[in-house]
């Protein structure tokens, strides 16, 4: 009987050390657009910023599993909102994983969205009707809110939204920094009442001008992309890796 009790307190305490193992590995899902994806600045697929936060939870024996497939280029606000919604199906491993199950498994979520949305709107070669930009803006600012609302229905634990930096650094006069700030500050607040990491990126690349290498393109050099992981991993150790 003693031999039997023993061995049962063998079995248990190995499977207990197991779920305490598996709890600790991180289900890592990126979303977004083309930042999210990982668009380079020459027209290229580069390592980007969810690739470089993946192989650090993989370095750290933390990683579960890491799905950027539901990343789009030229995605915005409502057409991930309606991705959420439709429960979009991706086949993943040779297995249908659909978005909504996705964020039930998440124990991270990092998202890029929303610079297809303002960009559409700013036209290089024409002077800007600020007025009318910032007050889509604060319409943006509505589908954000619908946004995390829908993503906070389904993944109760680590979101982190990306900001943005200003892509026309090239373009001295062409002054759109007050307005990434105005959406800095916005989508800043905004993610806060849903318990949102925002990460502001703006000065790392105001910084850093080579993490824009291509003047006819606004997407980051790899550089660009690992100091964005950098942003996201300081987050998440402060978060869902904090001992």
């Amino acid at each position: 009987m003693k031999k039997i009790l023993i061995s049962c307190l063998i079995i248990l305490s190995v499977f207990l050390i197991y779920l305490c193992n598996m709890d600790k590995k991180v289900y890592y899902l990126a979303l977004g657009d083309s930042l999210a994806s990982g668009e380079g600045a020459y027209g290229k697929k580069i390592k980007g910023y969810s690739d470089y936060v993946s192989e650090y939870l993989k370095s750290k024996k933390l990683l579960e599993t890491y799905v950027d497939q539901f990343a789009e280029d030229g995605y915005r606000t409502t057409d991930l909102i309606n991705s959420i919604t439709d429960n979009k199906k991706e086949k993943i491993n040779k297995k249908n994983i659909t978005l909504q199950n996705a964020l039930i498994k998440a124990d991270l979520v990092t998202v890029s969205i929303g610079a297809n949305d303002i960009l559409n709107k700013i036209n290089t070669e024409n002077p800007i009707d600020y007025s009318s930009l910032y007050n889509y803006i604060d319409d943006l600012g509505d589908d954000l809110e619908e946004l995390l609302s829908l993503m906070r229905e389904y993944c109760k634990e680590d979101i982190v939204l990306v900001g943005y930096y200003n892509p026309y650094p090239y373009l001295n006069n062409y002054n759109v920094e007050d307005i990434f700030n105005y959406l800095n500050n916005k989508y800043k607040k905004i993610s806060e009442e849903y318990d949102v990491v925002y990460i502001e990126i703006s000065d790392l690349f105001k910084e850093n001008p080579g993490f824009l290498p291509n003047e006819n393109d606004i997407h980051p050099s790899k550089e660009g992309y690992k100091a964005i992981s950098g942003e996201i991993i300081s987050a998440v150790n402060k978060t869902l890796l904090k001992s």
